[in-house]
């Protein structure tokens, strides 16, 4: 089980977990109520794996880009997918508060126009 947990990317470095928090609860505050929250998860992993690849490849001591593209493709999907999913997580809860009260209309008994 633990191979398991290893191969999706879990658990994420210190680092990335709190990049990861941060960039979806700046997405999650920031974004429209009609955009979809997987759409905002995907946009949030990609932005952390590149910061993860530039990262790696700058901790090795190697600035070539041809490194950092290496780096890049070097990342695996379940790293993706596991960022992906806490960003979906925390962006849906950041939905579930900021848009609670939103349709009531409360001086006009909630009729339709």
């Amino acid at each position: 089980m633990l191979d398991l947990l290893e191969l999706v990317g879990w658990p994420p470095s210190l680092l990335m977990g709190g990049l990861v928090i941060i960039v979806s609860f700046i997405y999650g505050t920031q974004a429209r109520r009609k955009t979809r929250p997987y759409l905002l998860a995907t946009q949030i992993a990609t932005i952390c794996i590149i910061i993860d690849a530039i990262s790696g490849a700058f901790a090795v001591g190697d600035y070539w880009p041809t490194a950092i593209i290496t780096a890049l493709l070097s990342q695996t999907l379940g790293v993706f997918l596991g960022y992906m999913i806490i960003g979906w997580i925390i962006v849906r809860i950041c939905f579930t508060i900021r848009f609670r009260n939103a349709p009531s209309r409360i001086f006009t008994r909630n009729r339709r126009p």
